[in-house]
């Protein structure tokens, strides 16, 4: 199990990756404000592709951080599940 100190490494990693992808989320959507992507002009396009291409690295760098901060804790993998026996939660019988 990690330390105490690594899980607040971990954490501070991961408050900072969330703050760069809030930044770049706000970018993205600041240049599509009232637009859609068909509609920006070339230099624009080339904007929103920088910053949308850093949001998905930043959201990456986050689920990373998560899966790293989960791995310790009993019940949090990824690991295989058995499915309810009445199918996915909210899903109706049939």
């Amino acid at each position: 199990m990690a330390d105490e100190g690594q899980v607040d490494d971990l954490l501070a990693l991961h408050k900072a990756a969330l703050n760069e992808y809030r930044q770049w989320d706000e970018k993205v959507k600041e240049l599509l404000k009232g637009r859609r992507v068909k509609d920006l002009s070339p230099e624009d396009m080339v904007t929103y592709r920088e910053a949308a291409a850093q949001r998905d690295l930043a959201y990456n760098q986050m689920r990373h951080l998560e899966r790293a901060l989960l791995d310790d804790i009993p019940g949090a993998s990824t690991g295989v599940f058995k499915r309810p026996a009445s199918g996915w939660p909210g899903k109706p019988k049939r």
